[in-house]
């Protein structure tokens, strides 16, 4: 299967000047192609949104959030490539593939343990206060950040947090939970690749109505970085899955457990009583 390099090599001799030159930026700098956003991909080559678009177009694309995925997949994959040149070791046939697993489970546990040891514990500490001192909590995502959140938000309830999970895939929910949002309101953003762009102008329309933000990402320059009022981090990479929710499940133990202690020290109630925005229908809204 072709990368996304290879595509715009190909296709590059048929491309406008113009088209040229922003294909030449993302060759020379494919590391950035994972994280840019529409607008300055524009300004730094000084041409209009439109014709970046035009371009991802002729590349193939459908639209500038899936060549940026692309990107991202070509990048971690040359990672992957580069940790392991020669390629997994063992024979062929089953014992081939007992290896092979072997080597992934190692691999998996090993970027569990990276990510234990840099964790912050004084982080989890201020995002749980974040949490306790929110009149209601609206975690949304979408694909396995969606999954995340909706584990997140059950955690919460058990902790006798008012809370709720959106997927941001589906408009009228997010439509109804914005309706919802206000000084107050705590949204937590799940955000790994491919970067949902509804999950961040979700985002963005709950902090211009007043509410604070939480993020959960797995890079500093994912663009919920730079909206959240604070972010906890936690990798998601593996060499087969795109996103892999080891880490990611472990980082919400960590939080809910966070919640849970902050609420002990508090006023020491149990689970509340369903507030008015978590009584409009079974599933939330």
């Amino acid at each position: 299967m072709s990368d996304v390099i290879r595509t715009i090599r190909g296709k590059y001799p048929s491309l406008t000047k113009k088209q040229k030159d922003i294909a030449g930026y993302m060759l020379e700098h494919p590391d950035d192609m994972c994280f840019i956003t529409l607008k300055q991909l524009s300004a730094d080559n000084q041409v209009s949104e439109m014709t970046v678009l035009n371009l991802c177009s002729a590349l193939g694309y459908t639209n500038f959030n899936q060549l940026k995925s692309e990107f991202r997949k070509y990048s971690a994959q040359r990672r992957m490539d580069m940790e392991n040149p020669a390629g997994y070791e063992g024979g062929e046939g089953g014992e081939g593939i007992v290896s092979m697993f072997t080597q992934l489970c190692r691999q998996q546990v090993d970027g569990i343990n990276d990510f234990c040891r840099v964790l912050r514990a004084e982080d989890y500490r201020k995002a749980a206060i974040m949490i306790c001192k929110a009149e209601k909590v609206i975690v949304c995502g979408r694909g396995v950040g969606y999954m995340l959140a909706e584990y997140i938000s059950t955690r919460l309830s058990m902790c006798g947090i008012a809370s709720m999970s959106v997927n941001t895939e589906l408009g009228e929910r997010v439509g109804s939970a914005l309706n919802f949002v206000g000084g107050g309101c705590l949204v937590i953003p799940v955000s790994f690749p491919d970067y949902y762009s509804v999950t961040v102008k979700m985002a963005q329309c709950a902090k211009s109505k007043g509410a604070s933000l939480l993020g959960i990402t797995d890079s500093t320059r994912a663009e919920i970085s730079c909206i959240c009022d604070m972010c906890l981090y936690c990798p998601t990479e593996n060499r087969f899955f795109f996103n892999s929710l080891s880490a990611p499940v472990l980082a919400a133990d960590f939080l809910t457990t966070a919640v849970n202690l902050e609420k002990s020290r508090g006023d020491g109630t149990g689970a509340s009583e369903k507030p008015d925005f978590l009584k409009i229908s079974d599933g939330g809204f």
